[in-house]
């Protein structure tokens, strides 16, 4: 998995697939059992540069997210227009969005349907 995350952070994590806990710059990858779920998913209109966010989260020394992703704070502050996508999602569905990965989509457990959103069902990997 060392030579597939040399080719780039999520490659590993492509070459093993389904659900998993990865670390470090995406070489470690620890694979979790399946969980039949349903998420919300609301992509603001913002682009979010990876590279930038990483080195945001550096330079903040590495916090941890509030909800699960070290990388929101760090993305928040180099993308605040993220803010009030989190709060509507938030106020609308009584639950806390977390942000995937380094940005822009933010994802709540459930099926909230609304305007901009997708509902998205967790695939069993063919094994």
């Amino acid at each position: 998995l060392e030579a597939a995350a040399a080719l780039g952070a999520d490659v590993a994590f492509c070459t093993v697939g389904g659900r998993a806990r990865v670390a470090g710059i995406g070489e470690r990858v620890e694979p979790l059992p399946f969980v039949d779920a349903i998420y919300t998913l609301v992509t603001p209109p913002v682009g979010c540069p990876t590279a930038a966010i990483y080195r945001r989260w550096d330079e903040l020394g590495g916090p941890s997210g509030p909800s699960g992703n070290d990388l929101e704070p760090a993305a928040i502050d180099v993308v605040p227009e993220l803010v009030p996508w989190r709060d509507d999602l938030a106020r609308t569905t009584g639950l806390t969005p977390r942000l995937a990965g380094s940005g822009s989509t933010w994802f709540v457990p459930g099926a909230h349907p609304g305007p901009g959103r997708v509902l998205a069902r967790t695939v069993a990997a063919d094994r």
